[in-house]
């Protein structure tokens, strides 16, 4: 049996829009825009991380306290996945894949950006191997994931992130130029991989996911939050 930490309250969903005005602005928007391509790393930025997400006594700290084998993580000098692995090792009680399944969702504040952002700026959905934890099908989990007007996992292009190909390779899929692209990420190595290969980068703050996405939204040219439209009532 697996242990969840509560859900933060976090904003309010937004409002689905009608499904055919959203489809044609989905369909506009996965050619270039004249905004560019806005790419977010899915584990530690659309879905919080294991160590924000669960509630298992002993749980390591990873980005939020002291945790020296995530410092090699963060460093880029080991990939998450191996991190686990050693976790397991060490806490044989713990069934990572099914923390992962059971207690992940789609932050908030990251809806809530992907609504502002619609006819703006092409928005991607790029990890490096969802389907690891959640299967060949894990976007159907996240039903939030159809907001996004494409998803690139690396595993599948042929390299990981943090390497600098990874992120060529993205570009090149997705047709656009590296500078054209804002890659947002919890993981600065990865950072490090993006801005070598030409894009900027953001770093996502998984201790502050609200302040994170006002940088993100200032990245792009964005007010941190949209002005409030006043109603003007006519006969």
């Amino acid at each position: 049996m697996t242990s969840c930490a509560p859900r933060p309250p976090g904003p309010p969903e937004p409002t689905p829009p009608d499904a055919v005005r959203a489809g044609r602005r989905r369909a506009l928007r996965r050619t270039r825009t004249a905004g560019g391509t806005l790419l977010l790393d899915m584990g530690g930025v659309v879905i919080p991380t294991l160590f924000e997400s669960t509630d298992v006594p002993g749980f390591p700290a990873g980005p939020t306290g002291v945790d020296e084998d995530y410092r090699s993580v963060e460093a880029g000098r080991s990939q998450e996945r191996d991190y686990w692995a050693r976790l397991v090792e060490r806490r044989p009680d713990l069934d990572i894949g099914a923390l992962w399944r059971d207690c992940s969702y789609v932050r908030g504040e990251v809806l809530g950006l992907i609504a502002r952002l619609a006819g703006r700026v092409r928005v991607v959905a790029f990890t490096n191997d969802m389907a690891h934890w959640f299967g060949d099908e894990w976007p159907a989990r996240f039903p939030a994931v159809a907001r996004f007007d494409g998803v690139l996992e690396a595993a599948k292009l042929g390299v990981l992130k943090p390497d600098p190909r990874a992120f060529r390779v993205a570009a090149d899929a997705l047709g656009e130029d590296p500078r054209r692209c804002l890659f947002v990420d919890d993981l600065a190595a990865n950072l490090d991989g993006a801005r070598s290969a030409g894009m900027a980068a953001e770093l996502f703050d998984v201790t502050d996911p609200a302040g994170s996405v006002a940088r993100v939204s200032r990245a792009l040219g964005l007010p941190a939050e949209e002005p409030r439209r006043r109603r003007v009532w006519a006969p």
